[in-house]
């Protein structure tokens, strides 16, 4: 069996300034073992590679966000390669589009978008998508620009079940966090019938907490509600998903979890108090 995982987070933010140390052992508490830590801007970049940096279960990314957009340039394209080159990040993100909140021009999203694309070809890396909104747009980019080779994650999924399926037939993994666990939540059904292969867990620390913390700060800890609900809705024990997750979490990123990450069984972990 094996910890779980949580694949995006942003551990690094002043939200957690106050006891982020607590916060890991919380985690770690509730069998949560490895990280991805994503930087999506200059500065989270720099605490993801920092937080990455201090064990050997954790990770980080490194992208510019669609709020962003206009941030992205040649400067921090060529960060984002160096980065890739020197081995110090597993993926290219989180990037993508935001037409919820159209922080950026979408032409100016678009194209920012378009280069971390062909930026994830060059360096064969994986990406880390954020879609808000704009899964049809994010299609037609994809399928226009050459789906990346190595693929990704798209992260906080909320696609409509055919998207779902595109994604998954064509390679793509969906980021499951805390939403798959509210009361009126059409996750469950968008991927319905899915595989376990298909997914990854993730929190998205410190935003969209599971049902039970709903309108408090994420935690990493908490993944594992989000681990209970979705293996109620594969029909499968948290352990054999836990396991089934650390193998596609390894696939994807291209990474080694440490021995003492297989040496958790997520059953026997409670799942966090209430705060």
């Amino acid at each position: 069996m094996a910890a779980l995982i949580d694949t995006h987070l942003h551990l690094g933010r002043a939200e957690f300034d106050d006891d982020r140390e607590a916060v890991q052992l919380r985690s770690q508490a509730a069998g949560v073992g490895a990280f991805i830590h994503v930087g999506f801007d200059g500065e989270s970049i720099d605490h993801a590679l920092a937080l990455a940096q201090q064990d050997d279960s954790s990770w980080a990314t490194a992208g510019i966000h669609p709020h962003d957009a206009a941030s992205y340039d040649d400067a921090a394209e060529e960060r984002l390669r160096s980065l890739a080159n020197s081995g110090s990040i597993v993926a290219i993100g989180e990037c993508g589009l935001d037409f919820f909140r159209d922080l950026s021009p979408r032409d100016v999203q678009e194209a920012a978008f378009r280069r971390q694309i062909a930026l994830a070809t060059e360096v064969a890396l994986p990406m880390v998508f954020h879609v808000r909104d704009a899964y049809d747009d994010a299609r037609r980019v994809l399928e226009d620009a050459g789906l990346p080779p190595r693929r990704g994650v798209f992260h906080a999924f909320a696609g409509d079940g055919e998207f779902a399926r595109w994604a998954v037939d064509n390679g793509f993994r969906l980021g499951i966090g805390g939403p798959l666990t509210y009361k009126n939540s059409k996750l469950p059904q968008a991927i319905a019938g899915l595989p376990a292969e298909s997914f990854v867990l993730e929190t998205d620390a410190p935003w969209l907490p599971p049902q039970p913390w709903r309108g408090k700060r994420n935690e990493p800890a908490y993944v594992r509600e989000t681990a209970r609900v979705l293996a109620e809705l594969l029909d499968v024990d948290i352990d054999a998903l836990s396991d089934s997750l650390a193998r596609t979490v390894e696939a994807v990123f291209a990474i080694k979890l440490p021995p003492e990450v297989w040496d958790v069984r997520p059953s026997t972990c409670p799942v966090p108090p209430r705060r």
